[in-house]
């Protein structure tokens, strides 16, 4: 077998958006990128879901997708919470070494706003390790999501 001559890890950091604004989370990230090439994708289910019933649309979830948008309107207010979210930690991480990207993907124009966990399944084999950052009360859920990917860590806060 070929020996990995890859100096610098890449590393995949997923930030619900209920911790956006989390010291502990921006301090372990930082940490992170003075010695490997960090990314975090930022979700932001709860306040897509508040956004969504504010708007009057029933919030709708499959255990597979996450959530689901059935309309071009629904698409948006996703993506907007999602953009402003990223922006929040790209605006932080400036001069960090950290890229910050929204938990979208562009589809041949499409926008297609993806549930956080599946986006870190669907980026695992880019990645020597994954940090999943979340809140206590979810850990349990997220830990079994992420119990066949052994890249994956859970992080309660």
């Amino acid at each position: 077998m070929k020996e990995n001559s890859q100096k610098v890890k890449n590393i995949l950091v997923k930030a619900s958006g209920d911790v956006v604004e989390n010291n502990y989370f921006k301090k372990f990230v930082t940490s992170l990128a003075k010695k490997s090439f960090v990314v975090v994708v930022v979700g932001g289910g709860a306040e897509i879901s508040e956004k969504l019933s504010e708007a009057g649309y029933k919030v709708i979830f499959d255990d597979i997708h996450g959530r689901i948008t059935e309309s071009w309107e629904e698409r948006k207010i996703a993506r907007e919470v999602l953009e402003k979210n990223a922006k929040i930690l790209q605006d932080f991480f400036i001069g960090k070494g950290v890229f910050v990207i929204p938990s979208i993907i562009d589809a041949a124009g499409v926008t297609c706003h993806i549930n956080g966990d599946n986006y870190i399944k669907s980026a695992y084999l880019g990645f020597d390790k994954l940090f999943v950052f979340t809140l206590k009360n979810r850990v349990k859920k997220k830990e079994q999501i992420f119990q066949d990917y052994p890249k994956v860590e859970v992080i309660s806060i």
